[in-house]
């Protein structure tokens, strides 16, 4: 008797009051068996909420992540846009317009009649506004193969502005008009190496995007999972205690 008193008192103190009452004119195996489920519980509910809180870490972690890469990506199609709209089309009106003011040249150098002052001065102007063009053009970002055709066409410039032959700046105008079709040529291709950059940007980010939903539910199951099995536990605890009573 003096045993099982002890072993009673023993019980009060490690679970609560209304389980000891529930079970105080049980055997003290019972006791034992409802410490042990109570135990076991609370074991399993600590353990399930470290499971949640991890998960739900996780689950900030890739929020964070997908809206910095959605944002990374973003920013990456923005640049190639600026940079296909200031470098390559803005360009190409640079080398559409020097290409006219050539032209225009030709034409000059080509026509019968007028004084050489008049001609002259027809030249200077034109010459006048394809130097602010190559300005311009400078400023701009080139590509190695660009950039070496574009010291041949100033330096054919150059060699025009120096000649006072008809026949030598004629033939240093064709030259430049030919540059000017080969700068052409690296714009159209330069165009269309940041169009297809752009498109593989595109299609990453809605990879990304696409895996970023997909484990966002993942870890929405898992946690759908841990809340059942602690609602399943509790009933399955609370039946055990039914049972012994």
């Amino acid at each position: 008797m003096t045993d099982h008193a002890n072993l009673r008192i023993q019980a009060f103190v490690e679970i609560t009051p209304g389980q000891i009452c529930q079970v105080w004119n049980d055997t003290p195996y019972g006791v034992l068996n409802i410490y042990y489920i109570t135990n076991m519980k609370w074991a399993y509910s600590i353990q399930n909420k470290l499971a949640a809180s991890a998960t739900l870490f996780v689950l900030c972690l890739l929020v964070l992540f997908s809206n910095y890469q959605d944002q990374k990506h973003t920013d990456n199609v923005k640049n190639s846009i600026s940079t296909l709209y200031a470098d390559r089309l803005v360009v190409e009106d640079y080398i559409l317009k020097i290409t006219i003011d050539i032209y225009e040249i030709k034409q000059i150098l080509s026509a019968s009649g007028g004084s050489p002052e008049n001609i002259a001065n027809q030249i200077e102007a034109s010459l006048q506004h394809i130097e602010g063009l190559t300005t311009a053009y400078q400023k701009t970002k080139l590509t190695k193969a660009e950039d070496e055709k574009f010291t041949l066409l100033l330096k054919t410039l150059t060699e025009f502005e120096s000649s006072d032959e008809s026949i030598s700046r004629l033939s240093l105008a064709n030259k430049a008009l030919v540059l000017l079709n080969e700068l052409s040529t690296i714009q159209l291709e330069e165009s269309k190496l940041i169009m297809r950059q752009a498109e593989n940007l595109y299609k990453s980010g809605k990879v990304a995007s696409q895996f970023a939903f997909a484990l966002t539910i993942i870890i929405l199951l898992i946690l759908q999972a841990l809340v059942f099995t602690s609602k399943t536990l509790k009933t399955s605890a609370n039946a055990s205690t039914t049972n012994l009573n």
